[in-house]
């Protein structure tokens, strides 16, 4: 399906999501606890990195006050807030950028991520739908890295990441179906030199997709293409949490220090195998030990027979 298809077959007539996204999102609440409650805190960042993070954010001020009328000073102040952990703040200036700038599919983009790293889901999903019809039909172009890898490249492009991202947050409000034709879509639009970093994040969410509707045996294909060896610059805890699904990498493997991707990998697995005791454990751990939570998890917890609605 081509990029316009996939957004013409999105629910029609959803709202354009700044009517809806309030203009404080802090005083809405959306930045105070996870979804099983206990309190979303701002990462306790070590000198050095409080100490950049923060000349980043005041650099990316300066610019908006110097050029408020241009669309990038509101997104970069936006993203180098949102790298400080600081959701609320970021979605604020994405939200006022999209008063002046209502037709920014990048900012739609941004907002739509960050929404859905404070689980609002919904929200997030109607921007990144219409961030879709905003560049139906536009050249695709790569998205500006903030914070760059270690080789320097930059790897994805706006419409890749904005199907991505809506297939990945389909994740939590149970619509499958559309989770997996949204990676397969987004995987053809990646650049060729980019495809071995972004096989192992699209294959550990298609499988999570098709576990989820019962089709183990599609799932299983799908992370089988995954090889055991991949040349990555990013990507690599995501290639381990697919070595988990495929059964290359067991709990017994697993180190101390391991990331919450894999650990949720393993948690999943649990919970396909029916050790519903130990995939809830391990998904509250998940969720405990991290001072942003981790949504994936928390949705499990919460909601681990969800179906889409919407």
């Amino acid at each position: 399906m081509t990029l316009a298809g996939l957004a013409a077959s999105l629910f029609a007539g959803a709202a354009l999501a700044q009517d809806v996204v309030p203009a404080d999102a802090e005083a809405a609440g959306f930045c105070r606890e996870t979804l099983i409650g206990t309190p979303l805190r701002t990462p306790d960042w070590n000198v050095q990195t409080a100490r950049r993070l923060n000349e980043d954010i005041a650099m990316a001020r300066s610019a908006l006050d110097i050029a408020p009328d241009r669309e990038e000073s509101y997104f970069w102040l936006g993203r180098r807030l949102g790298y400080a952990g600081r959701y609320c703040d970021a979605i604020n200036v994405f939200t006022r950028g999209l008063t002046r700038f209502p037709g920014s599919y990048r900012l739609l983009r941004y907002r739509g991520r960050h929404l859905a790293r404070v689980r609002q889901f919904d929200l997030a999903l109607s921007d990144y739908e219409r961030a879709m019809e905003l560049m139906r039909g536009e050249p695709d172009s790569f998205e500006p890295d903030g914070l760059p890898n270690a080789r320097g490249l930059t790897l994805g492009t706006y419409k890749s990441n904005i199907i991505y991202y809506h297939a990945q947050t389909s994740f939590a409000v149970g619509d499958f179906a559309r989770m997996a034709e949204g990676m397969a879509q987004a995987f053809t639009l990646v650049p060729d030199f980019a495809r071995d970093d972004m096989l192992p994040p699209t294959a550990f969410w298609t499988y999570l997709a098709y576990r989820k509707m019962g089709e183990d045996e599609r799932a299983k294909r799908a992370v089988a293409e995954v090889p055991a060896d991949l040349n990555l610059t990013e990507n690599q805890d995501y290639h381990r949490a697919v070595k988990v699904m495929q059964g290359r990498i067991t709990a017994e493997d697993l180190t101390e220090s391991e990331g919450s991707l894999v650990r949720f990998a393993l948690a999943m697995e649990h919970r396909f195998a029916g050790r519903e005791d130990d995939a809830r454990r391990m998904l509250r751990a998940i969720v405990d030990e991290s001072p942003q939570g981790f949504w994936p998890a928390e949705v499990e917890l919460t909601a681990p027979d969800r179906a889409a609605q919407r």
